[in-house]
This record gives structure tokens, C-alpha cells and sequence, in this order.
């Protein structure tokens, strides 16, 4: 099976996107303009969220791959996510699975980093087009991804007063378009106790978005 990865790079002094190909090819961004929160472990395994996921992701018409899991010496090969020494030797187990919309199209990616037990931080990175003409896929990604593994609970506590996970896209969209700038981003913070962080990177191929899920 041939595998499409966006891996994220996390540094000290800002997050960098890279693409990583594991059996093909490979592709650079425009780095995150912000320094990351400290990642803590989650309460959830990786088994059980891939597999709340995957089902999940299905029955919206989202395919999402078996996971690839990465340990020992293929961490530093295809699990480089931290430019910082100590956190990146601070992940010793990871997974990536490959995301494919209703038609089969390659949609993006779900990794998970941390220790062998839990992972410390779940990303979500999709790419679209310059029409963003797969939002709508993006959205049903990104809050199955939020109600799957923080709470399905936003309507309950709308957080930074937005009605819907839908209208914080909409809103980060919005402020990136009229912006102008390469990157922009947004954060909601105390959710179920868990860090949402979201970004946009104006790139070649339209816009790579990240949606980062952390304590």
C-alpha cells in the first residue's frame, strides 16, 4: 500500500510542517509562527482512540488508514517532530494513519506522539486546494477528531464564543484569507482541560491546516 504522511515537525521556537513520504515523496512548508504549549500526556491509549476514530471517521464517509507505528530507530527516521533535543527524545513511540475522503481522494493525515503508554499530543494536517474545496471534508475531520477525543461538548460550552467547531474554521479562515500572511492561528484553551491549537500555512498546493489536540 502506498502511504502519503504530512508529518509535523514541533521546535522550541515554533512549529515547522514538513510532508514525509514514507515510501514516497516529500514536500517542505512554511513554519508555525508560535512557541507550543508543553504537551502532557492524554488520558487515552492509541489503540482505542485510532479505532474511536477510524469508525468514526467512517461512518462521515472519511477512510482512515490501519496506523503505521514507529519505535526504536524509526522514530528518528520518520517521528522527527521536535527539533529540541529533549523533546524530541522524549517521543518513543508514534502513529500515522492516512486520510482519504467519500471518493478516495487523499485527504491528509492523524499522528500520534508520546511514550510507548500514551501519547502527548494527537495532529490532524489536511491540505486544500486554493478553492478549499475540500473544507467541508476538513470540518467533518476535525470535529469527529474533537468530539471523539476531548468531549462532544462545544455546543454546551461554546469556547472563544463560537457557536459550532464549524464556525471556529470558518472564523480562523476568515482571519487567515483577509490576513495575508503565510501562517495564522488559533487557540482554544480549557475545553474537557485539553489545548486546541489550529493553523494555517498559505502554500503552493492552497493551504495546509493543523489542528494539534493536547492537555
Amino acid at each position: 500500500m502506498k502511504n502519503t504522511v504530512l508529518l509535523p515537525i514541533v521546535v522550541g521556537i515554533g512549529i515547522i510542517l514538513v510532508f514525509l513520504g514514507i515510501t514516497s515523496s516529500q514536500l517542505t512548508v512554511e513554519p508555525i509562527l508560535r512557541e507550543p504549549t508543553v504537551y502532557q500526556k492524554l488520558n487515552f491509549s492509541y489503540v482505542d482512540s485510532n479505532s474511536i476514530l477510524k469508525s468514526s471517521l467512517a461512518s462521515d464517509g472519511i477512510l482512515m488508514s490501519s496506523p503505521l507505528t514507529f519505535t526504536g530507530s524509526s522514530i528518528a527516521k520518520y517521528c522527527t517532530f521536535y527539533q529540541d533535543e529533549i523533546k524530541q527524545n522524549s517521543i518513543n513511540y508514534c502513529t500515522s494513519t492516512e486520510l482519504k475522503d467519500h471518493e478516495g481522494n487523499f485527504l491528509g493525515n492523524i499522528h500520534m506522539v508520546g511514550t510507548l503508554d500514551y501519547p502527548d499530543a494527537v495532529l490532524g494536517v489536511i491540505q486544500t486546494d486554493p478553492y478549499l474545496s475540500n473544507l467541508d471534508s476538513l470540518k467533518t475531520t476535525y470535529q469527529i477528531m474533537i468530539n471523539s477525543l476531548v468531549c462532544d461538548c462545544w455546543q454546551d460550552k461554546k469556547p472563544g464564543n463560537f457557536e459550532s467547531i464549524s464556525q471556529w474554521i470558518d472564523a480562523a479562515k476568515s482571519h487567515h484569507l483577509e490576513a495575508k500572511r503565510t501562517t495564522s492561528s488559533s487557540e482554544i484553551s480549557g475545553l474537557a482541560d485539553k489545548q486546541l491549537f489550529l493553523e494555517i500555512t498559505t502554500n503552493s498546493d492552497g493551504y495546509l491546516w493543523k489542528l494539534i489536540i493536547s492537555n
